[in-house]
């Protein structure tokens, strides 16, 4: 979770820099950065009660979302689809991917 938090704000960190502030392309990369931020919040919060069935469910969501954030740079060198496997439900339940 923390390299796939890192590779989003070594992003929108670059984009922020790259665009002038009030231009739409800072707006749009300001936007990013705080949903970034704010689902990595989320997620941060679904851990200190992971043994709460809907918190596992959310947790997967949460994922899902830090996780598609990033699809726009699968092409990227530093981007890691291994480290950064999809969400897996069955039944509506989360489940951890293995090894993990």
């Amino acid at each position: 979770m923390d390299a796939l938090h890192a590779f989003l704000l070594r992003r929108t960190r670059y984009l922020l820099g790259a665009h002038r502030p009030g231009t739409e392309e800072h707006r749009a990369a300001t936007a990013l950065h705080l949903a970034i931020e704010w689902t990595w919040e989320e997620l941060q919060d679904c851990f200190s009660c992971i043994d709460d069935e809907d918190v596992l469910l959310e947790l997967g969501d949460c994922w899902s979302r830090l996780r598609g954030f990033a699809l726009s740079w699968m092409d990227a060198p530093d981007y890691d689809a291994t480290l950064w496997p999809p969400t897996r439900f069955e039944h509506m339940r989360f489940v951890a991917p293995s090894g993990h």
